[in-house]
Formats: C-alpha cells, sequence, structure tokens
C-alpha cells in the first residue's frame, strides 16, 4: 500500500508519483506499485520453505526486503468446490485480518466483502483462502456480503472493537500501573465468550489473573454492548512493553472441528502417501472430539494466530507420530529369537501403508496435545518445522532431545531458534529460526 509523506498536499503527491515508480518483485517476477494489485505464481521447484520478497526504488535499487514462507510440499489440487462452499468466520475484530477458506480462482477480481455497506479491503488470495482486512464499523452484530464472481453469500456476524491501555507506558522494577481493556460490540450475545491476553513482554512487565482466558458471561456485558475489565500491572525491569488481547467464542466453536478434520486427515494421506484406515479415522475424530483445546487455541489466537490453521498443524503433526509409532513398531517385528536379527528380511519389509486403530488406541490426540504442550510455555506463540532428508525415514533430534520422529515430516513447536540433528551416515546439523506461525524448512538431502 503506497502512503505518501509530506506536510502539505504537493509534498504528499510529490510523493505518491515517486512511490508510484517502485516495484515490488517476487523471484523475478517485477510488479509497479502503480498496479496497487500483485499477483505471482509460486515456483514447484521453490522447496525452500521461503521466497524473497524485494522492494525496489525507480533506480532499480533494493530498499526493502522480506522473507515469504512458501509450503515446501505443493498443495494437493482440487476440483473447484461447489458454489457458495465458504468457511466464513463470525467473530471477528476491528481492524484485524480475517481469513475465508474455500477453492476459488485464486484472482482477486471480482472479489468484494462488504459490512453493512462499509467496503472491507481484500489483501490477498490463493486457491485455497482469501485474506481481507475487517474495516472500521460500529461495533456489534453485522449483516455482511460476501460476493466471489457470481457467487453471494450474506450471512450475519458479530463485530467487536478490543482497546488494551495502561496508565503508564513505561514502568521501573517494581512499579505497578493499571492495565484496562474495552471491548465494545458484546450487546445480545447470549452464550459466554472468552477474552485471552498475552504479555509479549514478560522480561519487562507481570500482569495479575490472566494465565487464562477470562470468560465473559452475557449478564457482565453493559446494555450499551461494553465490557471494561481491569488488571494490575507491575514492573520487572525497565522498558516499554506490548500487551495484546483477542476476543471470541471458544475457538473449537468458530469451525467445524469435525469437517476440518477430515479435510486435514485427506490432505496428509495424499501428501505423505501414508493411509489412514476407516476405522482409525473415525478414532481419530472421536479423540479429537474429546480433547480440551480450546485454551491453548485461544492463546494462539491472542498472538495473532488463526485457530482452524493451528488445529490443522496440530493434527498433522499427531499423524506423522502415529506414522512413527507404526514404522518403529513394525521394525520391532523384525526380530526374531534371542540374540538374532533377520538383517535381509528386516530391511526388505515394506513401508507402513496404514495407521490403524491400534496406533490411535496407543496414542489419543488429548495425550498428543498435553505431552506436546509440556515441551514449551502454554502462553507461547508456535511455529512450523519440516524436516527432510535424501535418505527416507531418518531419525530426528530436536534441541539435544532425541526422538523417534523419521523424515520427511513436520512439528508444531515453540517459536524461536532450534537446533535440529538429522542422523543420516553423515549427520546433518542445522540451527534453525523458526518465525510464529510460519514454517521453518531443514533440508538434509545434500
Amino acid at each position: 500500500m503506497a502512503e505518501p509523506a509530506g506536510q502539505t498536499l504537493q509534498d504528499r503527491d510529490a510523493s505518491l508519483t515517486d512511490l508510484n515508480g517502485w516495484a515490488v518483485e517476487w523471484q523475478g517476477q517485477r510488479v509497479p506499485v502503480s498496479a496497487g494489485r500483485y499477483e505471482w505464481s509460486i515456483p514447484l521447484d521453490l522447496r525452500t520453505g521461503a521466497g524473497e520478497l524485494v522492494l525496489r526504488d525507480r533506480d532499480g535499487r533494493a530498499v526493502g526486503r522480506a522473507s515469504v514462507p512458501v509450503d515446501p510440499v505443493p498443495a494437493v489440487p482440487r476440483a473447484p468446490a461447489a458454489e457458495g462452499a465458504l468457511d466464513i468466520p463470525s467473530d471477528l475484530e476491528i481492524g484485524s485480518t480475517a481469513v475465508i477458506r474455500g477453492q476459488s480462482d485464486g484472482k482477486l477480481g471480482g472479489k468484494t466483502i462488504t459490512f453493512a455497506a462499509v467496503e472491507a479491503d481484500v489483501l490477498a488470495i490463493s486457491p485455497r483462502q482469501l485474506a481481507y482486512r475487517v474495516p472500521a464499523m460500529p461495533p456489534g452484530s453485522v449483516s455482511a456480503r460476501f460476493a466471489f464472481n457470481e457467487s453471494v453469500a450474506e450471512r450475519t456476524l458479530r463485530v467487536v472493537d478490543v482497546r488494551v491501555s495502561a496508565s503508564m507506558t513505561q514502568l521501573l522494577r517494581d512499579q505497578r500501573a493499571t492495565l484496562t481493556i474495552t471491548v465494545r460490540g458484546l450487546a445480545g450475545i447470549t452464550e459466554p465468550v472468552s477474552l485471552s491476553v498475552v504479555n509479549q513482554s514478560p522480561a519487562t512487565v507481570r500482569i495479575d489473573d490472566v494465565e487464562r482466558p477470562i470468560m465473559i458471561k452475557p449478564s457482565q456485558v453493559r446494555r450499551d454492548g461494553t465490557l471494561t475489565v481491569t488488571r494490575r500491572l507491575t514492573g520487572i525491569q525497565p522498558g516499554a512493553f506490548q500487551i495484546s488481547a483477542h476476543v471470541g467464542r471458544p475457538p473449537t466453536a468458530q469451525f467445524d472441528v469435525r469437517r476440518s478434520t477430515a479435510r486435514v486427515l485427506t490432505d496428509w494421506q495424499v501428501r505423505t502417501g501414508v493411509g489412514i484406515s476407516a476405522g482409525a479415522g473415525e478414532l481419530v475424530q472421536r479423540s479429537v472430539s474429546e480433547a480440551k483445546m480450546d485454551e491453548f487455541l485461544g492463546g494462539q489466537q491472542a498472538y495473532g494466530g488463526d485457530a482452524q490453521d493451528v488445529f490443522a498443524a496440530l493434527l498433522s503433526h499427531y499423524c506423522f507420530d502415529l506414522r512413527d509409532d507404526g514404522l518403529s513398531r513394525r521394525r520391532a517385528d523384525g526380530m526374531t529369537g534371542p540374540g538374532i536379527r533377520l538383517v535381509a528380511f528386516a530391511q526388505g519389509r515394506p513401508a507402513a501403508a496404514t495407521i490403524t486403530e491400534s496406533e490411535v488406541e496407543r496414542l489419543s490426540f488429548s495425550d498428543f496435545l498435553s505431552k506436546l504442550t509440556e515441551r514449551f510455555r502454554m502462553r507461547q506463540a508456535v511455529g512450523y518445522l519440516f524436516v527432510r532428508s535424501r535418505a527416507p525415514r531418518v531419525p530426528i533430534t530436536l534441541d539435544r532431545e532425541k526422538k523417534g520422529d523419521l523424515t520427511d515430516r513436520r512439528f508444531v513447536t515453540s517459536a524461536g531458534e532450534h537446533d535440529v540433528v538429522v542422523a543420516s551416515a553423515q549427520a546433518c546439523r542445522q540451527r534453525v529460526t523458526v518465525n510464529p506461525f510460519q514454517t521453518a524448512v531443514v533440508d538434509c538431502g545434500t
């Protein structure tokens, strides 16, 4: 978005003229800023997990760069979805970015989103989803219209406005202040909603009583739809601090969990070539429905993550754990007799072609989620890690913890730096930075 600088109209016009001569370049594909919209294709051989986006001035000099995450495994092609088959979120926050899922032509043209006559900015689109910015509007229950070419969907959605402020913007050690969170747009709610508060500066300040989401009951909301929550802030060391908040229904009430589970299981089988038996699939569905995920997913939403995307990544990680458990047990079955290993036959055994009910019974989704979140703080943003190697099914060590996980596979882990070792004939060691809600790739294929 070209935002010209300058104190006068003439200065801003001159600045805009200059900016419009700049260009945005993706993998050698250059589009002028004056176009206002940018469309690129992702090369099929770009399997490094990221591509470079470059901003160039009128003279072609690079004035800015950004690394854009790219899925290292191409998405599964699908037939176009039926008209109107859009997955539209029903809980929105003013100023935030919202995502609509559903198959489309992947073109920005012909897509409009309107909230009570206020048109939203469409930010980006792919063949699988569309991102837009929720515009400023009076919060509350709002009628919305989604027009995708010839397909039109109308919904009544709830839009809230969340404001976070503090009585002091910087604190000294042990100095105290009041944190105030004001939520507007809750008039007419008939069931509790949750307020998740995230301290993004834990080394600088401490916030009392925000370890778990704050449940807001309809009786607590004022007639004008406003709710105010206060908490005490205490300084740990001098410096500025940042605090965010998210309000909405419990995450698992915001999307169809069963349908999302079925979609993830289907995609995972196609991408990996490993099947999931019908009985195992039904056990996974039951296990997911019994898992208590709202607290974890709500925390990720407060960090700016999409609950449905995080859930899909968790379920994919779980499927890889089930696969690895099956492979390990099949290798163990290759042992016969005390001290005798039938090496030739063991090495010739086929790979696990199907995840069965027994694997799911040994590790439920609830147990998986509990073990996973023990590895990092609950109130911490997650990221994704994809590890692959030239030799298949090579053991992986993550942060000096030996694991039975085998390449190629994906992980959900905490955002930050991690040490990864792939134990092949020549060990591959890499230190990788995992950004929140993005995929980092460890490639030991060379």
